[in-house]
């Protein structure tokens, strides 16, 4: 018997799993769908004292051409919620926790100005309402820090550290601060958020960038109606996941006892137990569900027990931040002797993947013997090329 329940700011979720602040949080439907299927619990899309319109279309993919046209990313000029405060407040809120589970958490995203007082009303406000936790979204990249809000607070030590005790001072509930990667130094970020009194920290937003240019029309993409533009926008998916990790291990390391929510790429249980393997106690999904639905929780789930009881982990708890020790400074990686890749006969499906790689990208070491790849000692480098592109996981290091 395995348990998913984990404990997250002095909360017991019945598993790690969370929706992230984005569309699938739009609105009390939304949520009370997801809740019912066995979410554990879900951010809200971003509430401020006012709502905004977005431009249409909004979205954009990022795909590998040369994959058979395999979504990797997507690219979103998407701003907070279109609903305001009170009427979050009045109907949304209520709606939630009248109908979703009693065990299904509630977590209010807020956003406001550099103002301490404008935080504390509207925290207040969610309290009040009937929110569990709030998250502090100080990191949205575009569009709102225009308007002095977003990464505009999220990429100042400073400011980040006011608003938090703004926040603060308006609510008695558990206050989340949710961190943009788009910073030269995460942890200083953190460090001011710990200072000031978060509770918990949530990252990474997503990382501003431009999606692609459709080459055939000469506009940007996602293209707007009617007059053709772009921006720059947040980029989400299993492409910015690498980034994700490193800034939640980062955080992780420098701040071990401050609870931490990870977000950035999560597509099933195995990139969620990555996030909870660098010290993340709760993940948020996001583009995974506009892409497969609320139902990929079921997948989630069954994996995440399937995972545990192979692995002999009877809790959550047995790995989190387990693979932070071997985490270490670039000077300590080892060096030598050196190691050499070698081919598993059987596994080989003479493909010649590696051969090509090895060839043009790397040391010309691999060559095809009898439909089998054959690594010579003597040119190996050990790179580790020939493995990354193996199909079938044929090769390894001795």
């Amino acid at each position: 018997m395995v348990e998913l329940a984990v404990e997250f700011c002095e909360m017991s979720f019945k598993n790690p799993f969370l929706l992230s602040s984005a569309p699938p949080t739009m609105d009390a439907d939304h949520i009370i769908r997801a809740a019912k299927i066995g979410w554990a619990g879900a951010v809200t899309k971003t509430v401020a004292t006012f709502g905004v319109k977005h431009p249409r279309p909004r979205l954009g993919r990022m795909v590998t051409a040369l994959n058979g046209e395999v979504n990797i990313g997507m690219g979103n000029i998407e701003l907070i919620s279109d609903m305001d405060a009170k009427q979050w407040c009045e109907q949304e809120i209520p709606s939630i926790k009248r109908n979703v589970p009693k065990d299904f958490k509630l977590i209010l995203s807020i956003m406001a100005g550099p103002s301490p007082d404008e935080w504390a009303e509207l925290a207040h406000m969610v309290e009040a309402a009937g929110a569990d936790m709030i998250e502090m979204n100080v990191s949205c990249p575009h569009g709102m820090p225009e308007r002095r809000m977003g990464a505009l607070i999220g990429q100042d030590a400073e400011l980040t550290a006011e608003v938090i005790r703004g926040c603060r001072r308006g609510t008695t509930l558990p206050v989340m601060v949710k961190l943009t990667p788009n910073v030269t130094d995460v942890v200083s970020i953190a460090e001011a958020a710990v200072k000031a009194g978060v509770d918990a920290i949530s990252g990474i937003n997503t990382v501003l960038g431009l999606v692609g240019i459709d080459v055939e029309t000469r506009k940007p993409l996602p293209t707007t109606k009617p007059n053709h533009y772009s921006s720059f926008g947040g980029y989400s998916g299993p492409a910015i996941r690498p980034i994700g990790l490193r800034v939640i291990t980062q955080i992780a390391k420098a701040f071990p006892r401050v609870p931490l929510s990870a977000i950035g790429g999560i597509e099933d249980w195995r990139s969620a137990v990555e996030y909870l393997m660098v010290g993340a106690r709760t993940v948020q999904v996001c583009t995974a569900v506009m892409w497969h639905g609320f139902g990929i929780i079921k997948d989630m789930i069954r994996g995440l027990t399937d995972f545990m009881r192979r692995k002999g982990y009877k809790s959550i708890e047995d790995f989190i931040g387990c693979a932070l020790p071997y985490i270490v400074p670039f000077e300590k990686l080892t060096l030598e002797p050196p190691h050499k890749a070698e081919v598993d006969p059987a596994t080989c499906t003479g493909c010649a993947k590696c051969v090509t790689a090895c060839r043009d990208g790397g040391y010309m070491a691999i060559s095809m013997v009898e439909g089998v790849a054959v690594i010579s000692k003597t040119k190996c480098d050990g790179c580790g090329l020939c493995a990354v592109l193996c199909p079938v996981s044929a090769i390894k290091f001795v």
